[in-house]
């Protein structure tokens, strides 16, 4: 069995307070950037960057940050990847954004050890995520895509976290997961529609009702196929009560065991980068499951106005 801190004591240290936020160029960052890369080699990864954990940023000279990352061979070349970023804001202990995501992919990446797969197995930790990078060349998953390690067109599936700690506002969906980028593939579709996990239930949705709000936005620019898990926003986002007494570890542990399922089924696929045609059925039946069957779906306008309501 790895040596691997459980669940909780993942999230639970770098949620500290003692890490400031995590903060690019604080002591608190590389504390967590130390403890993340020991945590890849415990997991039995090998370092991805030419032999190195760290993918260094620099402008002008002076490093911004540091992508971190790992890779497990397969047997067919082709690749899967997991990723979430693990910067935040000076001051905001960032439980839920996003020591919970990365705990959740550390966890999930020890339960599949050992990895005989056919895809390669990739876990990143993306850098510099939060403003002033975000969506910028400068954020972290943008330059990865742009100075890959990897053959990006052998990557199959792009799985990227972010917000994955609490528990949705909405009464009696509180263990509500949204899953958004299965719409441009049906291979996606299905691999969702067929995976269930105690504590958690999914819900998918189009990307482009919310827009690219985490680092899956690098893959989708890049034009390969991506899922987006989230809990959507919440109080606490960005706010210094965002701690990890509010967190749900519950509803953490049962996305770990859908995240495991949801690869162990995309290993050996290639997965068609076609977009699905009736997706507006099964994003329909999502809400309607979602609200209790209580939606009248009228318009696209109403669709995304009702997505974005709840997401908040």
């Amino acid at each position: 069995m790895l040596s691997i801190p459980s669940l909780g004591e993942v999230c639970r240290f770098l949620s500290d307070p003692a890490l400031d936020g995590r903060f690019p160029g604080s002591a608190g960052h590389e504390q967590a950037r130390k403890y993340l890369t020991d945590k890849l080699e415990r997991l039995g990864f090998a370092p991805l960057f030419s032999g190195k954990w760290g993918q260094p940023m620099a402008r002008n000279q002076e490093v911004l940050g540091e992508n971190l990352g790992g890779i497990k061979a397969g047997s067919s070349g082709r690749t899967l990847l997991v990723g979430a970023h693990y910067d935040h804001f000076q001051g905001i202990p960032g439980a839920d954004d996003n020591a919970a995501a990365l705990a959740i992919l550390i966890e999930t990446c020890r339960l599949l050890d050992p990895w005989h797969g056919s895809h390669n197995l990739v876990l990143c930790f993306f850098d510099l995520e939060e403003s002033p990078h975000y969506l910028t060349g400068s954020m972290g998953s943008v330059y990865f895509t742009k100075h890959c390690p990897i053959d990006l067109d052998k990557l199959d599936c792009a799985i990227v976290l972010d917000l994955c700690g609490h528990d949705t506002s909405i009464p009696g969906r509180e263990d509500a997961l949204f899953v958004l980028g299965a719409e441009y593939s049906p291979d996606l579709v299905q691999v969702i529609q067929s995976t269930e996990s105690p504590g958690v239930s999914t819900y998918m949705a189009r990307n482009d009702r919310i827009g690219d709000m985490s680092d899956h936005h690098a893959f989708r620019l890049a034009g390969r196929p991506f899922l987006f898990l989230s809990c959507g926003w919440w109080k606490h986002y960005h706010q210094p009560t965002d701690t990890f007494d509010r967190l749900n570890l519950a509803k953490m542990e049962g996305i770990v065991g859908l995240l495991r399922e949801i690869v162990l089924k995309l290993d050996g696929l290639v997965v068609r980068p076609t977009p699905v045609q009736d997706f507006g059925r099964i994003e329909a039946e999502s809400l309607k499951r979602l609200l209790g069957g209580q939606l009248s779906l009228v318009s696209e306008d109403s669709v995304t106005e009702v997505i974005r309501r709840l997401w908040r």
